[in-house]
């Protein structure tokens, strides 16, 4: 009887071991730059594809051991170009880029699963699915100053 007890109290141990384990990462969206904008496949083995990425034409970095959602949004968006779509995948892949490919499918959210190697608690991506970030950031354009000076430049040439 005290075998039987011992064993089912250790299964219970292990269970409530193996659950505070497995807690799944989470999406990242505490960023005042970009909003995500779901899990999308990645393209390099579609037909149609002739080889692009979803994220083509940009930058990438690979970070094993260090990347974080934060650190890949800095990347996309902090540099002297400034990248409209960023994506993580593979955990430490991160990609930037002014275009996201039409064949491109978004899925679910739960097939990207793979946390951030640089921090356990968020989404990096999948298995050829990258979490994708899109800027939130307005293009830049004239300011109302800058937009009054020159009306006020038209209408000073008109007078004259």
């Amino acid at each position: 009887m005290k075998l039987s007890a011992t064993f089912t109290a250790i299964g219970a141990l292990a269970s409530t071991a193996l659950a505070a384990d497995s807690t799944s990462p989470t999406i990242y969206k505490d960023s005042n730059k970009y909003s995500y904008l779901g899990c999308y496949n990645e393209t390099t083995g579609i037909a149609d594809s002739t080889g692009e990425r979803a994220l083509s034409h940009g930058i990438s970095e690979v970070k094993p051991g260090e990347m974080t959602v934060p650190m890949c949004l800095s990347l996309c968006g902090d540099g002297s170009t400034k990248y409209l779509y960023a994506g993580l995948e593979f955990a430490r892949e991160c990609w930037c880029s002014n275009t996201l490919s039409g064949i491109s499918t978004k899925f679910e959210d739960s097939q990207c699963n793979l946390a951030c190697d640089g921090n356990k608690t968020m989404t990096c991506g999948g298995a050829l699915k990258l979490t994708v970030y899109k800027t939130s950031a307005a293009s830049p354009s004239l300011q109302p100053a800058s937009m009054l000076l020159a009306v006020a430049g038209v209408v000073m040439a008109c007078l004259l």
